[in-house]
């Protein structure tokens, strides 16, 4: 049965009260603490047996990491429906066991303590909250497939209940199809400011919740309109069956979270202030949209049915995310929003992201993917030298794939063809709803441009070999500068700069080290993270000056650095190097042909206006 016939079936049902309570699983939330950021919750479900377990989720789709979410769980209770106390004991670190006392519906209470403002986590203050359905209900195998209703008891200061879902009845309820949908459901309560449109058909709304005063939130609804207009574009099949939700919170932080039918995003107060700042929420957006697609109903075969309770491994997040990372620029710049040089800074900047971490040469694309729970998520001191981002590695092997494919089928073939046929063949609605299986990637490749590029392909996936990004380049006519800012200080007689191979810290007012470059001569003179930089041969340094002391030492001369390190002073000789590129810069090359420019129209997706050479 279609979903879109399924859940108004669901709603017809409920609505006319043919819906027993029975086959209806209840949760309900309201806000009486909410100045000390809780929420109450109240699960009332049928219950067969003496006892019953509930579950509450250690992680959620999208976010790769067990969060514990169980820790904010606090005064849990149980009653049956005539009124009795149960008994409740906690057997698991995120599991409770009721005995029912013959009892056929139990109410089970609880407060959630919601204190981290994250897309993958939820916040409660005074005026607003946002809540990730993974961090807040119960469940158990029992009950997952069951439809969940969502009662929302607002504040009286609260005009506002955001949620995307169908709603049960008029007010602020509504119907899930099962627990999967409730939890791939975020809520947003306050005082919203809304902003719809619509594109064939489809009903989308931007939610901005903060102050806005800062933002232009018109111009940003016509832009986003632009985006989703190009990201439905790309894949030509729209599986929404009702309105799509943009939650734009204003408030410090960053990052979004992808779902079904909505997104959720943190932006700064100041984020349209400068249009480079802009362009990044713009292509976040992008990213995440292009995720209710690939990701969301194109999944590894292992995230086919989410096991809550423990990690789900795929060697394939490289493709949700990294594919989706080559794309979200791209479409910006296909929607318009964007010009062309823009966007090969945005890629340039990527290339240099990517080179600028030893990690690569440790770690895969599909071990990165596979480590996520362990790695990505969970960065330290030596993540730059033992990992390398599967969003950045998928996005440059995408940007070298989409290359060789068009290259090979002169042409009549891209990514974007490979995209849409695996989105055919295994997205949800599919007669493969049970997630694309490894290599499905590779395969269509081999279809499409052959054995050898599809090998080219699985190479790169499976080993720490650089993509060829500058092979790619020339083939568009295009070349990349590593050392823009070098050259330019070499060549106008200036300092050129030195470092010692360290990242600092750039959160401490101390100059404290975060991370030592593999290879570099810091680290092979023995600096360590977390080591404190107090001078240089001897003359204080701090986070004030550091930068015009290291312009004016040489590259190859050697110093002297005082460090405190675990309580203790020391000091440590270091031969200065070339600082590392903090830019890179990518040109059209001066003898470009006419065979370069119209590859280059073809893969951008938008006619270009070339100067004269």
């Amino acid at each position: 049965m279609p979903g879109r016939i399924l859940t108004a079936l669901l709603v017809l049902l409920f609505n006319t009260g043919l819906f027993a309570d029975p086959q209806v699983i209840n949760h309900q939330i309201s806000f009486e603490n909410r100045r000390n950021q809780y929420a109450d919750v109240r699960l009332t479900l049928p219950v067969q047996s003496s006892s019953v377990d509930l579950v509450m989720p250690n992680w959620t789709p999208g976010s790769y990491l067990i969060r514990e979410y169980a820790a904010h769980v606090e005064s849990l209770q149980a009653r049956g429906h005539s009124g009795k106390a149960l008994q409740v004991t906690k057997i698991e670190k995120n599991q409770w066991r009721i005995a029912t006392a013959g009892e056929q519906q139990i109410d089970v209470s609880y407060a959630v303590w919601s204190g981290e403002l994250a897309a993958n986590a939820a916040w409660i203050e005074n005026d607003f909250a946002i809540l990730n359905g993974a961090a807040l209900f119960l469940y158990n195998e029992n009950i997952r497939h069951l439809p969940q209703r969502l009662s929302i008891v607002l504040p009286d200061s609260w005009r506002n209940a955001h949620v995307a879902l169908p709603q049960a009845k008029p007010g602020d309820e509504y119907l899930a199809r099962d627990f999967d949908e409730l939890i791939d459901s975020p809520i947003l309560l306050g005082n919203t400011t809304n902003y719809p449109f619509a594109l064939d058909g489809q009903e989308y709304e931007l939610i901005s919740q903060g102050d806005g005063r800062l933002w232009d939130m018109g111009k940003a609804a016509d832009d986003l309109e632009k985006l989703v207009k190009s990201v439905q574009s790309f894949w030509q099949v729209n599986p929404l069956e009702r309105k799509y939700l943009f939650m734009n919170i204003i408030a410090p932080g960053q990052g979004g979270l992808e779902h079904d039918y909505s997104t959720f995003v943190l932006s700064s107060p100041w984020q349209m202030r400068f249009r480079g700042d802009y362009i990044r929420w713009l292509s976040l957006l992008a990213h995440e949209f292009f995720h209710v697609w690939n990701v969301r109903r194109l999944r590894p075969q292992a995230f086919s049915k989410y096991e809550y309770n423990q990690e789900t491994y795929s060697r394939e997040l490289w493709l949700v995310e990294g594919l989706s990372s080559y794309y979200d620029n791209l479409l910006l710049f296909r929607s318009g929003l964007i010009t062309v040089d823009e966007y090969l800074a945005l890629l340039s900047d990527e290339i240099l992201k990517y080179e600028s971490a030893p990690g690569r040469k440790v770690r895969s694309a599909e071990q990165s993917s596979f480590d996520a729970w362990i790695k990505h998520y969970k960065p330290d001191a030596n993540t730059i030298n033992s990992d390398v981002s599967y969003y950045r590695r998928g996005s440059l092997i995408g940007f070298v794939a989409d290359q060789k494919i068009r290259q090979a089928t002169g042409g009549e073939f891209s990514l974007d063809d490979v995209m849409r046929e695996l989105y055919r063949q295994y997205g949800v609605g599919s007669e493969n709803p049970g997630g694309f299986p490894p290599r499905a990637f590779e395969s269509l490749i081999e279809q499409l441009a052959g054995k050898k590029i599809s090998q080219e392909i699985e190479d790169l996936l499976t080993s720490v070999s650089d993509p060829d990004v500058d092979s790619v380049l020339e083939f568009y006519g295009l070349q990349l500068d590593r050392q823009p800012g070098r050259q330019a200080a070499e060549a106008a007689g200036g300092p050129i700069p030195t470092d010692f191979g360290a990242v600092w810290n750039t959160t401490q007012p101390m100059l404290l080290i975060e991370s030592v470059i593999r290879g570099s001569t810091g680290a092979e003179a023995g600096l360590l993270p977390g080591d404190e930089l107090l001078a240089i041969n001897n003359h204080r340094v701090d986070r004030f000056n550091i930068q015009d002391r290291l312009l004016r030492l040489q590259p190859g001369e050697e110093v002297e650095l005082l460090l405190a390190r675990n309580a203790r002073v020391l000091t440590l000789p270091v031969k200065m190097q070339h600082a590392m590129p903090d830019k890179y810069r990518i040109g059209i090359k001066p003898d470009i042909g006419n065979r370069e420019k119209k590859r280059m129209q073809e893969w951008l997706g938008l006619r270009l206006i070339f100067k004269p050479n």
